[in-house]
């Protein structure tokens, strides 16, 4: 849990921004169009009822046909944004969680240093069996 999850935290973070940036142009593009062809559906509805010709509607329904699957193309670019956006505040947040996480571990690491005794390290325990009882020359 060091530097290298927070600096992949940190790439998904970005990552997921960019992928929210290019869905969002994408989206637009698509709003721009899908404006168009409502403008020329307009135009197409004005002239149908000045000439009443059927030919007009027929048209004017198939531009509105090429509207609803264009912003119906608009509306999964913008839920990939959403997503995106979603996943990049979700990773930046594990980021600095992972931050926050690293810099607690090191601060812990230094206080049980500062607690330890400079006291000589135990001696080795010898692999020999002592005697549970000792015999004595008192008699």
């Amino acid at each position: 849990m060091g530097t290298r999850s927070v600096t992949v935290a940190l790439c998904i973070s970005l990552i997921s921004a960019g992928t929210a940036g290019y869905c969002y142009t994408r989206a637009d593009a698509l709003q721009v169009q899908g404006q168009w062809l409502m403008e020329r559906g307009t135009a197409q509805a004005e002239e149908y009822a000045n000439k009443l010709d059927g030919t007009a509607a027929d048209a004017q329904l198939k531009s509105f046909a090429e509207r609803r699957a264009v912003l119906e193309r608009a509306h999964r670019w913008q839920r990939g944004m959403m997503l995106g956006v979603l996943a990049a505040v979700l990773a930046a947040v594990s980021a600095y969680m992972l931050f926050l996480l690293k810099r607690l571990d090191d601060q812990l690491v230094d206080a049980m240093g500062d607690l330890r005794p400079s006291a000589p390290p135990p001696e080795p325990v010898s692999s020999e069996r002592t005697p549970a009882l000792v015999s004595s020359a008192q008699r």
